[in-house]
């Protein structure tokens, strides 16, 4: 059974690239790091708002704190699947996040 981590703090740098620009990049990044153990995967998020659609208005204006609630799957759950309760914070540039595990 995978063992996961419930609490991260981290930075995040996202980036638009070509296709050129990935293919050229990928095996320089292969260099220095190894493929995640569970390959490839389909994850499922069904993220959580109020009725006025709050948080992601907030979150669309970039503000210098923000917070999303949502709960994630790694594969399409089934009723017997373990699935996360996330609540992630981005204050300054760092990103938090803790999320608790439950079934299905």
């Amino acid at each position: 059974m995978a063992v996961f981590k419930n609490v991260f703090k981290r930075y995040e740098r996202k980036y638009k690239i070509t296709p050129e620009q990935y293919e050229g990049l990928m095996p320089l990044i292969d260099e220095y790091m190894r493929g995640d153990e569970y390959g490839r995967s389909t994850i499922c998020n069904i993220y959580f708002d109020t009725p006025s659609h709050m948080l992601i208005r907030n979150s669309i204006d970039k503000p210098v704190y923000k917070e999303k609630l949502r709960l994630r799957s790694y594969g399409v759950p089934d009723q017997d699947s373990n699935v996360f309760i996330e609540i992630k914070k981005k204050f300054k540039g760092i990103v938090y996040k803790r999320r608790i595990n439950m079934t299905y």
